[in-house]
């Protein structure tokens, strides 16, 4: 008797064991197909969401096309004139080479009230600093640096 009850468990377990068998494969091949579609829409949406990322927001110019017809980087006092005629506020920040570093900070910055002869425009911010701007900014950080540094060269 004892020999009975243990061939039904073991035939039990071995039932039990055919049926995952069988269910393994199918539940194998739902979860790759999930996987491979999830894959597939991840490979389809990494373009736009790198370039969202990468590319950051627009620049004030490309937002603001009045603003990138008055600019004349050779120029930022008839730059400065021209935005302020637009109805725009500006910041001016003169960028300096710092020669004296050891790599820690390539550049000084300074406000200025104008910009001095001598400068060119880097870039043309917002007023934090930044590249957003939308159809109602109207305040400007201008960054401008002298002719022949270091810091303008690499921008251009």
């Amino acid at each position: 008797m004892t020999l009975n009850r243990e061939s039904t468990g073991i035939a039990a377990l071995d039932e039990l064991g055919r049926r995952f068998e069988t269910v393994a494969p199918r539940t194998r091949t739902r979860r790759r197909g999930l996987a491979l579609a999830l894959g597939v829409l991840a490979l389809a949406a990494t373009p736009a969401i790198a370039s969202g990322i990468l590319s950051g927001p627009n620049s004030v110019e490309e937002s603001l096309p009045e603003v990138a017809a008055a600019v004349d980087r050779d120029n930022p006092t008839a730059t400065g004139l021209a935005l302020e005629r637009l109805g725009f506020r500006l910041h001016w920040v003169l960028i300096t080479d710092n020669l004296d570093s050891d790599g820690d900070r390539p550049t000084h910055s300074r406000n200025v009230s104008a910009p001095p002869a001598g400068t060119e425009i880097l870039s043309v911010l917002n007023e934090q600093g930044g590249n957003e701007a939308t159809k109602d900014t109207r305040e400007l950080m201008i960054e401008i640096a002298p002719i022949g540094s270091e810091i303008l060269e690499s921008h251009r």
